[in-house]
C-alpha cells in the first residue's frame, strides 16, 4: 500500500513525465544553427527536456524502490512548513542575486536549503554549498558561454 507522500510523488512524477515528453515534442521542429561550435536554438530546450524527464523518472522510480523503508516520513504539516520556508528562502535569494551576484548569493542559498531539508554535517554543508555553485558558474561560463550575474556589491 502506498503512503500519502509516496502516492503524491508517483502522481507528480507521472504528470511531470508527460509534460517533459510533450515539451520535447514541441521543440523537435526548432531549426539547427549553421555556425560551427555553437549550440543551436534547440539546445537549451532539449537540455531542459532531458533534465525534466530524468528527474521525473527518478521521482517515479523512487517510490517502488523504497519498499516502505522511509528515512524521514514527515507529517503533512511539517512538510508544508518546510516548503513555505524554502519558498521564502528562494524569494530572498532572487532579491539578493542581482546585487550579490550568482556565487555570493548561491553559496548561502544552497547551504540553507540543504540545512532545511535535513543535512546537519558541517563539512558536507560547507563543501557542497561551495562546490555546486562554483561548478554551475563555470559550467555556464566556460561550457555554455553564458555569463551569470556577478553582482554590483
Amino acid at each position: 500500500m502506498l503512503t500519502y507522500l509516496t502516492r503524491r510523488n508517483t502522481i507528480a512524477g507521472a504528470i511531470l513525465l508527460v509534460i517533459g515528453v510533450a515539451y520535447g515534442l514541441l521543440t523537435v521542429a526548432l531549426p539547427n544553427r549553421s555556425l560551427p561550435n555553437t549550440p543551436g536554438p534547440a539546445f537549451f530546450p532539449w537540455l531542459i527536456t532531458g533534465g525534466l524527464i530524468l528527474l521525473s523518472l527518478a521521482l517515479l522510480l523512487q517510490s517502488p524502490m523504497r519498499n516502505g523503508h522511509s528515512s524521514s516520513q514527515a507529517s503533512p504539516d511539517r512538510l508544508e512548513t518546510r516548503c513555505l520556508l524554502a519558498l521564502i528562502w528562494f524569494a530572498v535569494y532572487l532579491v539578493l542575486l542581482p546585487y550579490a551576484g550568482f556565487l555570493a548569493a548561491s553559496v548561502p542559498f544552497f547551504a540553507g536549503l540543504m540545512w532545511l531539508y535535513g543535512e546537519r554535517k558541517r563539512l558536507v554543508l560547507t563543501l557542497a554549498s561551495v562546490i555546486v555553485p562554483v561548478g554551475l558558474f563555470y559550467s555556464f561560463r566556460l561550457g555554455f558561454q553564458i555569463l551569470l550575474p556577478t553582482g554590483v556589491w
